[in-house]
């Protein structure tokens, strides 16, 4: 069974043989077994019943030292080495345990001290590369530390860990498609050689394919890693689907099986939602290094205040102070510490963001400055140099600046959002985010549609052969936007756009909402014209008439915000509905209550569970079917 890597199996046959926890023959094949499963607590316990049973044995020592490192106990580890690990023929793997030990503890000058005393010979030439590869990596020496890894494949052959570690490095240097070359050599071969570990599958079965587990050869083969490093790239590029999609091709694994970086990447690209990337961040944090990722963190923090739930980061980072210098740059803590601060004291908030925003905006202009020095030398490399780290640069801006805006524009100051926008306009105008935010605020203005439309505009062109790629947000607006400008003629083109692309796509799901979410938008703004008659009926047409699958708490809400100002008219006698539009109105209200009897009528947080249960479309509609029957004077 070893022989044919059936580890598992062969755990099982010898937990069935009594002698096998009480003899070193037992206890050595159990201890092998466990650490070639990644059990490396059964398989700790096994070698250290051994060492009791044969102490003058060192390999055992050893092997039990290297279980407790691999299970992340790397005080325990170090202390098994300094009590009789002192075999000269074992000293080149004593040091090389040592020296992981030392890096895990991220001592990273002791790690430095240990791979000096290392010896080059016995073939150890590769790993000793690898390994000062590692060290430079964590200096932030990205290019040296690439050279080690060069040499290291060169010296050793194929080796995927390797292989990863050039990509990471290409990674951190923004050179993704080098990156991507040497991820996909490793997947390449790692399909290859190890067809049973089922890439792919739980894409062609829709995430029913049967778990492989975490085989020795899913370790070995670096698929886990190449795959995760694929998501974050696709990520990083603004692809969530192409992240979802590069994990979604790892070899299938259940949840408890999954390692902390895959479970750390999904939550980030979870499509239910943030609850449950929230509850996995969470989950991750509590198990702490060197288990969770670094990056858990700040990623857990910044999803509390995407979700707008800043009372919950404010408790994780007043709970998880020893990991604030640690795992949050002095540029992060400032902007998270602002993003909270700013729901009780804004203009601590403002005063704040204001400095971090003066600073980077000094090292931009110096920056600038040096790539323009750069263009006249005609220094190439110097050139590159320089413009990743105005890039960089430019990337710490854009939310800081964001966020500034940010500020007025939760208070309906949209003219002091405005006057932040146009602050920020000298580094970012350029920026496609910052022109769509722009857009919105001009939006908001309620006199600037024109303004707003121009912005708008060229991004609905640059997409427009892939028009349900544009956010709806977008195209709604474009819409109104056409409508208070006189254009009645574009906003009809445009929404006959979506409509034949939906079309095309196939809506019978619902899933595709975007000429609904248009139709909501403009009837929403008719109502707020006061013309009722015609805005209900767009709001009526976009959900089918109430009995289609657009029909959710999403779009629910606009729906019942128009029926109750409709009411509160009626109320007062300042508008005054034909009978027909009434009765279909009240047909339209009929046909959500039907259909909307179990669908939940509000949003909920991503971590809100009351445990009661949430009212639901079809009641309300119910509600303000009943109230306007008693306007209309119904008995």
């Amino acid at each position: 069974m070893i022989k044919e890597k059936r580890f598992q199996d062969a755990i099982n046959t010898l937990n069935t043989i009594p002698e096998s926890s009480t003899t070193r023959a037992g206890l050595s094949l159990l201890g092998h077994c466990y650490y070639q499963v990644q059990d490396f607590i059964e398989a700790s316990n096994c070698y250290e019943h051994l060492i009791n049973l044969v102490p003058d044995v060192q390999e055992y020592r050893l092997y039990y030292a290297q279980s407790l490192f691999q299970a992340g106990l790397f005080e325990e580890a170090q202390k098994i080495i300094a009590t009789g690990l002192d075999s000269p023929e074992l000293k080149e793997k004593v040091l090389q345990l040592q020296s992981a030990i030392a890096y895990g503890n991220e001592d990273y000058t002791a790690a430095q001290s240990l791979l000096l005393q290392r010896q080059d010979g016995n073939g150890q030439e590769a790993s000793t590369k690898n390994d000062e590869g590692c060290l430079l990596y964590q200096a932030n020496m990205y290019e040296d530390a690439l050279q080690r890894y060069v040499s290291a494949l060169q010296a050793g052959g194929f080796n995927p860990h390797v292989a990863y570690n050039a990509a990471l490095c290409h990674y951190r240097r923004k050179e993704n498609s080098q990156a991507l070359n040497y991820i996909a050599e490793i997947v390449e071969r790692g399909i290859r050689n190890h067809p049973e570990l089922g890439v792919g599958a739980q894409a062609e079965t829709e995430g029913g394919a049967r778990s492989v587990g975490n085989p020795p050869a899913l370790a070995a083969s670096g698929l886990a890693q190449a795959f995760n490093l694929k998501a974050a790239i696709e990520y990083q590029e603004g692809n969530v689907d192409g992240a979802r999609e590069a994990l979604t091709d790892l070899p299938p694994r259940s949840e408890p099986e999954l390692d902390p970086v895959t479970l750390h990447n999904m939550a980030l690209t979870d499509p239910t939602g943030g609850g449950a990337g929230l509850r996995r961040l969470a989950f991750l944090l509590e198990l702490g290094p060197p288990t969770c990722p670094p990056e858990t963190f700040a990623n857990l923090l910044l999803l509390c205040c995407k979700h707008e739930m800043y009372d919950t980061a404010a408790d994780i980072l007043a709970e998880h102070t020893h990991l604030t210098y640690k795992y949050l740059s002095p540029y992060l803590y400032d902007l998270l510490d602002a993003l909270i601060t700013a729901q009780s004291t804004p203009e601590e908030a403002e005063q704040k963001l204001g400095t971090l925003a003066s600073s980077i905006g000094g090292r931009l202009r110096a920056l600038a400055a040096k790539v323009q020095e750069c263009r006249s030398a005609t220094d190439q490399n110097a050139l590159r140099m320089a413009l990743r780290e105005y890039e960089g640069a430019l990337e710490s801006y854009l939310p800081v600046a964001m966020a500034r805006a940010w500020i007025p524009w939760r208070m309906d100051d949209f003219q002091g959002a405005e006057r932040e926008f146009r602050a920020s306009a000298e580094f970012c105008s350029e920026t496609p985010s910052w022109r769509l935010h722009a857009a919105h605020v001009l939006f908001m203005r309620g006199d600037r549609y024109k303004e707003a439309a121009a912005f708008y505009e060229p991004i609905v062109r640059q997409n427009y052969d892939d028009i349900l790629s544009i956010p709806a947000s977008v195209l709604a607006n474009l819409c109104v936007a056409y409508i208070m400008t006189s254009q009645n003629e574009e906003a009809e083109e445009l929404m006959r756009k979506v409509e034949r692309a939906e079309e095309r796509k196939g809506n019978a799901t619902g899933q595709c909402l975007h000429l609904c979410i248009v139709n909501l938008v403009i009837g929403t703004l008719y109502c707020a014209k006061n013309n009722y008659e015609f805005g209900l009926s767009r709001i009526a047409h976009a959900l089918d008439g109430g009995s289609g699958a657009r029909l959710c708490a999403d779009t629910w809400i606009h729906v019942k915000r128009c029926v109750l100002g409709l009411l509160t008219g009626m109320a007062k006698q300042t508008i005054v509905l034909p009978s027909i539009a009434l009765q279909e109105t009240l047909n339209f209200l009929r046909a959500c209550e039907a259909y909307g009897i179990t669908i939940p009528s509000v949003l909920t947080g991503p971590l809100e569970d009351s445990g009661e249960q949430p009212p639901t479309i079809g009641l309300e509609a119910r509600k303000l079917r009943a109230l306007l029957l008693r306007l209309m004077e119904y008995k």
